[in-house]
């Protein structure tokens, strides 16, 4: 399987939202739905591990947390920010922080 780069993929998805939605709300409509989808993972999340009212399955936390990235990718697009080099130069800064002490004892 080849890799997909999902900075085109939100392009691509991009184009079709604007058909459908007007220009001017498309970056508060964009926040919005990167909410509603992170909603949605933590959902999967709870039925998945017991902690709801009815049980759900592994699959589905897999398939919401891709819809988050997804739509993160398409959010960033809509924002003109280069989420890939976000993601960059905020691992960089991850690396130079260090790890959590461990208690001594």
């Amino acid at each position: 399987m080849s890799r997909i780069d999902l900075a085109e993929v939100a392009a691509i998805i991009d184009e079709n939202i604007v058909q459908h939605f007007p220009r001017k709300e498309r970056a508060v409509q964009q926040v919005l739905c990167l909410a509603e989808e992170v909603g949605e993972f933590v959902a999967a999340c709870r039925r998945a591990w017991g902690m709801a009212r009815r049980p759900g399955p592994m699959a589905d936390v897999h398939a919401e947390l891709a819809d988050v990235v997804i739509t993160a990718y398409v959010t960033a697009h809509v924002l003109g920010i280069d989420l890939t080099d976000a993601i960059s130069d905020k691992v960089d800064v991850i690396f130079t922080r260090g790890w959590k002490e461990r208690a001594s004892g």
